[in-house]
This record gives C-alpha cells, sequence and structure tokens, in this order.
C-alpha cells in the first residue's frame, strides 16, 4: 500500500505539470500517432481533462458501497470508469452531481459508468444525502480517508478516468457541468476511439 501511496501522490503532484505541457505534448503526439489518438486527447484536454503520457495501473480499489456489499474497481472491468473522488460538505462536489446523474444515464449503455467515492465521511452521513439527492450509479464510502488521501490529496472532487483495461488515462481537479457539450463530446470521441495510444 506505501508503493501504492507514492505513486499517486506522485501522479496527483505531477497532474499540473502535465497540465501545464498538455499542448506541447499535444504538438509532438501528433507526428507520433494517428489523428483518431490525437482527438481523444485533444478533446479531453480541451475539457481540462490531464492526458497522462502512459495509461498507469491501478492499486486495488475495493470499498463498501452504500448497501454494505464490497464494491471493488474490478468490477467495471471492460468498461470505461470515471472515478471520482468527493464529499458532502464539498459545494462543488454537490453542483456537479446532478449533471454526473445525467452523464451516468446518457453513457451507461456505452460501456461507461460512475464510480463516485465518498472519502472521509460516516456513511450515515452519505445515506442521508443520497437518500435527500438520489443518484443511480455505484457510490462508495472511503470513511477512513485513506484512498482520498491518495487519489484526491490536492482537493476534491478529483476525477479519474480508467479505460477498460483498468488504467488511468486521464485526471482533472475540480467540479464541472458534466453535460456541458464539449464533455459529452469529448467522451463520445474518447469512447468511439477506443483511447488508444
Amino acid at each position: 500500500m506505501k508503493a501504492q501511496k507514492i505513486l499517486f501522490l506522485i501522479i496527483s503532484l505531477l497532474l499540473p505539470l502535465f497540465s501545464a505541457s498538455a499542448a506541447e505534448g499535444a504538438k509532438t503526439a501528433a507526428t507520433a500517432s494517428g489523428p483518431q489518438t490525437q482527438a481523444w486527447k485533444k478533446a479531453l484536454q480541451d475539457t481540462g481533462f490531464t492526458v497522462f503520457p502512459e495509461a498507469q495501473t491501478l492499486p486495488q480499489i475495493k470499498v463498501p458501497g452504500l448497501d454494505g456489499k464490497q464494491i471493488d474497481i474490478k468490477d467495471f472491468a471492460g468498461s470505461w470508469v470515471v472515478l471520482n473522488f468527493w464529499a458532502t460538505w464539498c459545494p462543488p462536489c454537490k453542483a456537479e452531481m446532478p449533471s454526473m446523474e445525467e452523464f451516468f444515464k446518457t453513457f451507461k449503455n456505452n460501456k461507461l459508468t460512475i464510480f463516485a467515492i465518498s472519502t472521509g465521511e460516516k456513511p450515515d452521513t452519505v445515506k442521508n444525502f443520497i437518500k435527500a439527492n438520489p443518484h443511480s450509479f455505484p457510490i462508495g464510502l472511503d470513511s477512513s480517508g485513506q484512498l482520498g488521501a491518495v487519489f484526491a490529496s490536492r482537493g476534491i472532487p478529483t476525477t479519474y478516468i480508467v479505460n477498460p483495461e483498468g488504467k488511468v488515462i486521464a485526471g482533472t481537479i475540480g467540479g464541472r457541468d458534466w453535460m456541458d457539450k464539449k464533455t459529452v463530446e469529448a467522451f463520445k470521441t474518447l469512447i468511439s476511439s477506443g483511447g488508444k495510444n
């Protein structure tokens, strides 16, 4: 677990550096890869995601769901996963959740799911929030805050895109309108291209 924490601490610290060099990287990648590869990367970058130079292997992520049953990131193998770290007290997290629900419903038949992990909160707090604000995508509980410390050390909401092979290809910090036209089109481009480097 210590090595995994170090890996994701490094990723989270380098996220802004990758963003700063994204434009230059896009120019270089254009000559080294096909137009379809370039299209999904540029589309994600244009919506504020940092596309990692190489897909990153995820450590085990297994947390209880709202019903107490364990949810493992591997349960979603073969699908795209929007892995989101959030909390009920976080205004940008709460603001983006209705559009996340709409986004989930729009893409769930395209082998894409959202796995939203509440971090550092008591299960009853999260359950009460979801009862008052229903969402149909999977909600995980990181009550200890350990996963949040690794994956969202720079703030929440923090969101990663996990490819069907279970590797992280991009990430972003901060809330968004998930049904924004550019975001929806970026994910359509990503899914249709297969997200290949």
